[in-house]
């Protein structure tokens, strides 16, 4: 054991001696061109939060690019003092040996280096005979340089060394960013830089990368947020640049233009724009700020600039910026979702100048606002709004729009000249109120504790998001300048209250029932969106001028989640040695408690994370869907009340699991108890409504509608349903919920605790006695008995026969092209070497599935490979989502199956050298630190859920891939293909002839991306808002297939039931099949 230490403890000394012999010398290679060449200008170091142990460095090359170089030395830093696994059992059994299984190797805390270059250039300087040409040069910047020609050069390098790439295109920039192992970072540099530098952007790649584009504006085709910029862009006046159609797609790219006058156009606009005196470069990495700026020195400095200051928008007047149509008329328009929404659009002048005292930012929380008194308050009790957001949504430097948007019901839709008298008596209130400065002193307070403590971010987006302050504020400012509320300044309050006073703003109607029974006549170019306006009515002009008092309309209270208590308890303690696994308080029949005080982050966080496990929900699909309606209920019920707790930088989120009810929330440990205490008290003495009941119904039912008819939920669903022992399919749970009423809600509220089990972790900047107080007031709210049968709720898999079997059905939606293909390889009983085989397989292939299927074949734009642990078995899936009209499904699968059958090749192929590489770079990101608390918490609490308790999981796994060796990967791939192969083939196949709507992604899978997205600015979370926008994002041609399909949805199966490797009726498919029993991967 002290050999094996030893020779482990020299190889990382070895290595780190090597890795600073390397860093020596590279200095001492390239100091000598730094100091006789590059005079470097050294700008105002950023103002940083206390919390905050980067150093910064901004600066200026002579050829005018600007850069900040940001040293994180935590990523080299030696942890203080956690006790280890391997400790604790050295501790416990001096005697260990080699081969116990509680041994650990150190505490991870690496981090990827990361690099973003920012172009001041975006859609605003393309030429409108090309527009979408930005967006297209920042695709075409990839495919290749002069000195690493191979179009996918870059992101194989990259994607090998364990990280990625990315890039977006705005109005007035273009942002590219990448993240790598920080021993590959100079290689990436260059790989990177000479992009920049000297792209390819050949006519064969072009034609090839165009269908790229294409489907990215497919992906978006089916946004109405999207659609409404379009509409406003349309609005531009002439000779402003906001009038492009900034997308781009085979339109406006090809059908539009000649390729060789195109490709000419792309060299010419990188040419002309991509110049170093209009780049912004931010670097981060553990290196130090001399390092980082030498390697900035050696990959920037020779980058070319010129005369060209960009677009000169001097004469540009933000009130000159639209049409006198935006003002005067209203903007009547057919949503593709099934919405109502009402939105109010002011223009403002550029807001970014009044960063320091944020007036567009002020009024957006004062507006947006959803607590007691609140505009959003008024209207839900009516049942009028789901919800209100407020913000601006674009700032440029010749204007910002600020809006009002609010999600009205259909009830609320019929109320609509109720709705809006009551928001022009909200803007009044504020307009009126001369006792601002009170609320900007409480939202100060807030964004004040946000920035002393704020949560750390991969750097990845750390670099994007520097890089994008840079171009907008003085150096010193890039870290406050859009998180701190400097000061109360009158001027520019007054500027917008002057502005939001005054009836000139756009009125736009999105709703799937027409106003008035109003014709659409109009169409917007681009996205084909129809739409139609009027005068404004003078009954709402006159309401504006003279509105009526609401008594119900109140100025916000002061916030009582606001945290003062800021005490970091481990430092209290003493600084005490912490396990880094979580540690046991209590474990009996009813309740097991995981506790672990945050030794690492030193931030006032914390979470509380209860899973109440019930045999109620498990028992049948009806009580499933109880419970659901249940959750969305209580969720209701509270969020008037909690949405202060939200502002104040708390969140909850209360949803079904299989077993039971999920609770968990964070933020701030001061106010979680207060929080966790008020969601528990409603779930108690919830006063159940009629009207709620049946409203929340018939959303759910339309979600799931919506699921059933998305190609790629429905593909998921159909896997999952064959796989799994027991499972309530989304057909099921449509089907049962008309058959659930009140009184079956009032009995799950009063009997799911009846006979419960708790699981609880509480981790973050708490104390052993906190974390009791907590549980023991969670089990006295219930005083449940305890489950009599534990083993019903135990779900596992089935076991597929060797061989491969095809499970193909029609898609739901008769008009969606798009098709699922999802091949399932089932390799068996999960083990932490065959996990580590695995990876080190989909390591090795992801690329080369990616270049070959997506590149070269073009079978689709969107495909993965990964592999999953369910209920303790092994799998690995490859998907692609094609189009029917382009490539069959059938075609699909059998390319997939070719790549499959390749993959060995793919493994034989590298040298020794390559593949310890790659399986040192898998190594080297599983030793990456977390980000977060959440990181931490979430990997232990999905540990508890899944009650393997192997805390110590990465440990192993990294102690197993140590081991393994290129011929181990070969013979587990041989061994499979010989004897276990096991395929599950689930297709779901679209329309094969296009629709006549313009060729795009499915109506589903648009709406699926949006899910996906990251929440934004003016966007919240919260498990009530998550539901609601769900519920925002129905498409109105889902609502005719719902209105046709009505209970009567049925799935067509492809295939031939006298074959027995086609599948048509799943549960006879699976009733003599073997089911694994359950699975525990903790040796």
């Amino acid at each position: 054991m002290m050999c094996l230490n030893a020779r482990s403890c020299w190889r990382r000394i070895s290595k780190q001696l090597q890795k600073l012999l390397y860093r020596q010398s590279t200095l001492n290679q390239k100091n000598s061109v730094s100091s006789a060449s590059v005079k470097v200008r050294y700008l105002d170091d950023p103002d940083k939060s206390e919390g905050d142990k980067k150093m910064y460095r901004a600066l200026c090359l002579p050829n005018g690019l600007r850069a900040m170089l940001i040293s994180d030395p935590r990523t080299n830093e030696i942890p203080h003092k956690s006790t280890s696994f391997h400790q604790e059992a050295q501790q416990k059994n001096a005697s260990s040996t080699a081969g116990s299984s509680n041994t650990s190797l150190e505490f991870y805390n690496g981090k990827l280096a990361a690099c973003a270059v920012l172009v001041e250039v975006g859609s605003f300087s393309e030429p409108m005979k090309f527009q979408g040409l930005a967006h297209f040069v920042e695709h075409m910047v990839f495919m290749g340089s002069e000195k690493y020609p191979g179009e996918n050069a870059f992101d194989s390098f990259v994607t090998k060394n364990g990280g990625f790439s990315n890039a977006s295109t705005s109005d007035e920039y273009t942002c590219f960013y990448f993240d790598v192992e920080e021993a590959h970072f100079d290689k990436s540099l260059d790989y990177f830089m000479n992009l920049m530098k000297a792209p390819l952007m050949e006519q064969d790649a072009m034609t090839r990368e165009r269908s790229a584009v294409q489907s990215e504006f497919e992906q978006a085709f089916m946004s109405d947020d999207v659609r409404r910029d379009q509409i406003l862009a349309s609005l531009a006046t002439e000779g402003y640049p906001h009038g492009t159609f900034s997308w781009g797609n085979v339109k406006s790219l090809q059908d539009e233009a000649q390729d060789i006058e195109l490709h000419k156009a792309l060299h010419e606009f990188r040419q002309k724009h991509y110049i170093s005196n209009r780049m912004i470069v931010c670097l981060q990495a553990g290196l130090s700020l001399d390092e980082l700026e030498q390697l900035l020195i050696t990959h920037c400095s020779d980058i070319p600039s010129n005369v060209d200051q960009g677009l000169n928008v001097k004469d540009l007047h933000y009130d000159k910026a639209f049409r006198e149509q935006f003002f005067q008329e209203v903007f009547l328009v057919k949503p593709v979702e099934d919405m109502c929404k009402v939105e109010m659009t002011w223009v403002l002048p550029p807001m970014i100048p009044y960063y320091r005292s944020k007036p567009d930012s002020f009024f957006a929380q004062l507006l947006g606002y959803e607590g007691e008194g609140s505009l959003c308050s008024y209207l839900r009790k009516r049942l009028w709004c789901m919800s209100i957001i407020a913000g601006a949504f674009d700032n440029n430097s010749i204007y910002s729009l600020f809006n009002i948007c609010i999600y009205l019901t259909d009830e609320g839709f019929d109320h609509l000249d109720e709705v809006l008298m009551a928001t022009f008596a909200w803007l009044k209130l504020f307009n009126d109120c001369n006792t601002l400065n009170d609320f900007y002193k409480e939202i100060q307070q807030i964004a004040d504790n946000n920035f002393r403590f704020q949560i750390e971010v991969p750097a990845f987006q750390n670099v994007g998001t520097m890089a994008r302050r840079i171009k907008n504020l003085p150096p010193k400012d890039v870290l406050t300048g859009f998180q701190i509320y400097f000061e109360y300044e009158e001027e520019p309050v007054n500027l917008l209250k002057q502005h939001l006073s005054s009836f000139n703003f756009n009125i736009m109607i999105t709703s799937h029932i027409p106003y008035k029974d109003c014709k659409y006549d109009q169409k917007e170019r681009w996205f084909g969106t129809q739409y139609t306006t009027m005068p404004i009515p003078q009954k709402w002009v006159d309401m504006w001028q003279d509105p009526q008092a609401f008594p119900d309309l109140a100025l916000p209270p002061p916030n009582p989640f606001v945290t003062t208590d800021f005490r970091i308890h481990w430092n209290e303690a003493g600084r005490p040695q912490i396990s880094r696994k979580p540690k046991t308080l209590i474990k009996d029949d009813k309740c097991e408690l995981w506790f672990r005080q945050d030794d690492t982050f030193l931030l006032p966080d914390g979470f509380i994370c209860l899973y109440f496990i019930t045999p109620l929900v498990r028992l049948n699909v009806r009580n499933y869907m109880m419970a659901v309606v249940y959750t969305y209920l209580v969720d209701f019920c509270i969020a008037e009340q909690l949405y202060p707790a939200i502002e104040a930088g708390l969140t909850y989120r209360l949803f079904i699991g299989e077993k039971g009810l999920f609770l968990i929330v964070n933020g701030y440990n001061d106010k979680l108890p207060l929080l966790l205490e008020i969601i528990l008290k409603v779930m108690s003495t919830l006063d159940l409504d009629p009207a709620q009941v049946v409203s929340f119904k018939e959303l759910k039912k339309r979600q799931i509608f919506n699921a059933l008819i998305s190609a790629k939920s429905l593909n998921l669903d159909l896997r999952l349903s064959l796989l799994e022992s027991q499972r309530f399919n989304m057909l099921d749970r449509y089907e049962i919920l008309d058959t659930i009423f009140l009184d079956d809600i009032q009995f799950f509220k009063e009997n799911f605790h009846k006979e419960m089990y708790v699981q609880g972790l509480i981790q973050g900047n708490f104390t052993e006695q906190q974390a009791l107080d907590i549980m023991s007031k969670v089990l006295m709210n219930y005083k449940s008995e305890k489950i009599q049968n534990f083993e019903i709720l135990n779900n596992s898999l089935v076991q597929l026969p060797l061989g491969s079997h095809y499970l193909k059905v029609k898609a739901l939606n008769r008009e969606d092209t798009n098709s699922i293909v999802t091949n399932y390889y089932q390799i068996g009983p999960s083990d932490i070497r065959q996990e580590c085989l695995m990876d080190l397989v989909e390591m090795i292939v992801e690329e080369p599935l990616f270049h070959q299927l997506r590149t070269q074949e073009q079978l689709g734009y969107s495909l993965s490979i990964h592999q999953r642990i369910g209920y303790g078995v092994l799998a690995f899936i490859i998907t692609v989502n094609s189009q029917e009209t382009i490539n069959r499904a059938e075609y699909v699968e059998q390319r997939i199956e070719a790549f499959r059958a390749r993959i060995p090749e793919l493994v034989q192929e590298l040298s020794d050298e390559e593949f310890l590489a790659v399986r040192e770079s898998l190594i080297s990101g599983k030793k990456l630190a977390d980000t977060s608390l959440e990181d931490e918490v979430m990997r232990n609490w999905n540990e508890i859920v899944n009650m393997e308790y192997f805390f110590n999981r990465i440990d192993k796994q990294i102690q197993m891939m140590n081991t393994l060796s290129k011929e181990d990967v070969l013979q587990f791939l041989a061994d499979y293909e010989s004897n276990h192969l096991r395929k599950l083939s689930v297709q779901v196949v679209g329309k094969q002839t296009a629709p006549v709507r313009t060729p795009t992604d499915s109506i589903s899978s648009a709406v699926m991306s949006r899910q996906e997205s990251t929440v934004g600015p003016g966007k919240r979370q919260g498990s009530l808002n998550e539901l609601l926008e769900e519920v925002q994002q129905t498409i109105s041609e889902e609502q005719l297939l719902f209105e046709r399909m009505g209970d009567n949805i049925k799935l067509e199966f492809i295939g031939n039931s006298n074959d027995g490797s086609h599948i048509v009726d799943i549960a006879d498919f699976k009733k003599n099949l073997y089911i694994y029993p359950v699975i525990n991967t903790n040796p």
